[in-house]
């Protein structure tokens, strides 16, 4: 089998790699993996991700899962203005996907869920309001490391700006941010660039068809 296929519907955290692919400007194939028709939960789906859960990715006879690891994956192979330099730049790389997959996503979705994701009745506020005061400490802490240079390992868009924007990509659009600068621009650069922004109308259009 050839050619580079990611498993999951758009609007799961396969969006992700889609906006990888999309900013290597690398071809690939979405395969439609999700819940609607219990896609995920077949035995078929299980022996390329036993964890029933997206994204998973397949190059050529390679397969991967976890979305943040594709991503390094992805860019550590195909190279380009996102891959690191050196060795330190791309600890960094590794250093800021860590830290948005174990700190950061969890109480910023959480938050996210709360406030705007779910039908208003099965909202929680408190939950909302209990994700954001933990949030808070790590988006001061972006805005401070961002205070230092233009993008979190060095002077220019890396896989490490990726992976922390895919895990604030449902929810960068609702945050208010006029007391952290840096991050309000980081904010901005992210998630104006092209790339970003076809993975989103690309996200809406696939929320809007199955709505």
């Amino acid at each position: 089998m050839s050619g580079l296929q990611i498993y999951g519907v758009p609007i799961s955290r396969s969006i992700s790699n889609i906006w990888a692919c999309l900013e290597l400007g690398f071809p690939y194939e979405n395969v439609p993996i999700g819940w609607d028709d219990n896609s995920i939960y077949s035995d078929t789906f299980r022996a390329i991700n036993p964890n029933a859960r997206v994204p998973a990715m397949r190059d050529g006879d390679f397969v991967l899962w976890e979305s943040l690891a594709i991503n390094l994956y992805l860019v550590r192979k195909h190279g380009g203005p996102m891959a690191a330099t050196d060795l330190a730049q791309e600890a960094l790389a590794w250093q800021w996907t860590l830290w948005a997959a174990v700190h950061l996503e969890r109480p910023l979705m959480r938050w996210a869920f709360h406030r705007f994701i779910l039908d208003e009745a099965e909202r929680d506020p408190k939950a909302a309001e209990a994700g954001m005061a933990e949030a808070m400490p790590l988006l001061a802490v972006l805005d401070s490391e961002l205070g230092r240079r233009p993008f979190l390992a060095g002077d220019r868009f890396t896989v490490a700006d990726l992976n922390v924007g895919c895990a604030m990509f449902r929810a960068h659009h609702h945050l208010d941010t006029p007391d952290k600068p840096n991050l309000a621009r980081w904010l901005r650069a992210v998630f104006t660039r092209p790339a970003a922004e076809r993975a989103w109308a690309i996200r809406v259009a696939e929320a809007a068809r199955l709505a």
